[in-house]
């Protein structure tokens, strides 16, 4: 509105009066949008890794379960045609005995992730597991920031008809042994 007011015309205080103009208007208040939502509280890093982990089910040609470490950024990948809770537990159960168990591990409202045979395995385990508010992304916006990447990935395997298995070993090759970058390291 004050865009299109400025186009026209202008006058001193024209932002001040429009945004009382709204803020007074009964049919604009019925349909605007809601309050704005409070900021979210930015998570803490880790002290080490693997103690906080984070996953997500992305959809594809089969499914995939991606899980990232909050403090080192570590991805796994693992494709799977089924995607019951069982058989995700084999795949994190896998998953542990080759790098222990997190301290929490954060995940969406999928059923997987929220069955009673998952959270009693997370229980076994001395596992937190701190479920997402629904159809809010932004609070597991690192994972979702990582599944854009590997969308790329297989998107560029159906293009120059490779393997996807292999596709992504590579992707998770080349990220995973990629350094971090650290200022410190950084000579002039």
């Amino acid at each position: 509105m004050k865009g299109r007011l400025r186009s026209k015309v202008w006058w001193p205080r024209i932002d001040k009066d429009v945004e009382q103009l709204v803020k007074t208007c009964k049919g604009c208040t019925l349909v605007g949008l809601p309050h704005p939502t409070a900021l979210m509280k930015r998570r803490e890093l880790p002290a080490v890794p693997w103690i906080d982990v984070i996953m997500d089910l992305m959809p594809s040609n089969e499914y995939l379960l991606v899980v990232v470490d909050y403090y080192s950024r570590y991805k796994e990948v693992k494709n799977y045609k089924n995607i019951t809770s069982l058989q995700i537990i084999k795949m994190v159960k896998e998953m542990f005995s080759r790098l222990g168990y997190p301290i929490s591990i954060t995940a969406d409202n999928g059923m997987q992730f929220v069955s009673e045979e998952f959270r009693s395995v997370c229980k076994e385990c001395n596992i937190k597991l701190f479920s997402t508010v629904p159809y809010w992304s932004q609070m597991i916006g690192e994972i979702e920031r990582q599944n854009r990447d590997i969308l790329k990935r297989l998107r560029i395997s159906q293009i120059v008809r490779k393997d996807l298995k292999e596709c992504l070993w590579e992707y998770l090759l080349m990220y995973n042994s990629t350094p971090p970058y650290s200022y410190r390291e950084v000579t002039v």
